[in-house]
C-alpha cells in the first residue's frame, strides 16, 4: 500500500517537474521570438535611417564651409588649402557641427582672442584643426569641449561626436605642432579609403 502511494507521488512528482521545464522552455521560445522580432525591426529601422542618410549626403567641399563660419566673438585665422577637400557627407550636419564648435570657442576663449582653423587632407582624410592662438595653458578650454562639465557644452559636444561618426569620422583633442592642444576633426575623403 505504502509503495504504491509512494509511486503514485513520485510519478505526480515527476510530471510536474516535465510540465514546469516544458513551460520554461515554452516561454523562452516566447521570449526569444519576441526578441528576434525586435531585432529585425531594429535592423530594419537602422537599414532606412542609412537609406535617408545617404539619399541626403552628397559630396561636399569642407573649405566653403568652414569660411562660412558664423560671427562669434572671438576672431579667426582660417587656413585652407588651394585643392578642394572633398567629403562625402550631409551639409546641413556639417554646418551644425562647425557652428557648434565656434559658438563652444567663443564662449570659453578671451574676448577678442583668434581661434585658428584650419583644414588639410592627410592620408585618405579631411583634417580640420581649431587651436585657440592666444591661449596660455597647454591644455586650454576649447581642447576640453569633449570633457565639458555643463550640460549644454556637453550637449553640444555629444552632437558633434554622432556627428563626425555618422560620416565615418571623429572628433578628438590633439596637440599642434607647438605643443598646444586642440581640436581635431577627421573625417574620410570622398573616393579614398581610410589608409589612403
Amino acid at each position: 500500500m505504502y509503495s504504491g502511494s509512494l509511486g503514485f507521488f513520485i510519478a505526480v512528482a515527476i510530471a510536474l517537474g516535465l510540465a514546469g521545464v516544458l513551460a520554461m522552455m515554452g516561454s523562452l521560445v516566447v521570449v526569444n521570438m519576441r526578441a528576434g522580432a525586435s531585432a529585425r525591426k531594429v535592423a530594419l529601422q537602422a537599414r532606412h535611417d542609412t537609406r535617408q542618410k545617404m539619399l541626403a549626403s552628397s559630396v561636399q567641399d569642407l573649405r566653403p564651409l568652414i569660411g562660412a563660419i558664423p560671427d562669434a566673438a572671438v576672431r579667426f585665422d582660417i587656413q585652407l588649402p588651394s585643392e578642394a577637400v572633398h567629403v562625402f557627407a550631409v551639409k546641413a550636419e556639417l554646418c551644425e557641427l562647425l557652428a557648434k564648435i565656434a559658438a563652444h570657442a567663443a564662449s570659453v576663449m578671451s574676448a577678442g582672442a583668434t581661434l585658428q582653423v584650419s583644414a588639410r587632407v592627410e592620408r585618405g582624410h579631411a583634417v580640420v584643426h581649431w587651436r585657440d592662438l592666444d591661449a596660455e595653458d597647454v591644455r586650454p578650454p576649447l581642447a576640453r569641449f569633449l570633457d565639458a562639465l555643463d550640460a549644454a557644452s556637453q550637449a553640444s559636444a555629444r552632437v558633434c561626436e554622432r556627428i563626425a561618426s555618422h560620416h565615418g569620422g571623429r572628433i578628438y583633442s590633439a596637440p599642434h605642432a607647438d605643443g598646444a592642444l586642440g581640436l581635431t576633426l577627421r573625417l574620410p575623403l570622398h573616393g579614398s579609403t581610410a589608409g589612403a
